[in-house]
């Protein structure tokens, strides 16, 4: 993963946490094998921001979308539409205001509530 991949990935990370309802981002399968297995062969630089998934650019040269998924832990006191509408509304906003001229896909998808 590059260090730009890994500051997309830093960045992600901190918007969705900080939105209302947002328990915290759904750990992914590489974290869960780490931990039963603390020298998983699996383990790469970049792997470390479980819940979101950013996908690289597909299409052609006129209409390539770059696919950003976040998995994340709703609360129960919120709403979990809502909560999932706040995320998808405050990822948008970054990434257009961060990476102007792209096109993102974003797939927001509840894994549990807490």
């Amino acid at each position: 993963m590059s260090a730009s991949a890994d500051t997309m990935h830093s960045e992600l990370a901190h918007v969705v946490q900080e939105v209302p309802g947002v328990a915290f981002l759904a750990p992914g399968l590489r974290s869960r094998l780490r931990a039963l297995r603390a020298t998983s062969p699996l383990a790469r630089p970049g792997d470390d921001t479980p819940g979101i998934t950013v996908s690289a650019a597909r299409g052609d040269s006129r209409t390539t979308v770059t696919t950003v998924e976040i998995r994340l832990i709703c609360r129960s006191d919120r709403r979990t539409l809502d909560t999932t509408r706040a995320v998808r509304g405050a990822v948008n906003h970054h990434l257009a205001t961060a990476y102007p001229g792209m096109e993102f896909r974003i797939i927001v998808t509840v894994t549990g509530v807490t």
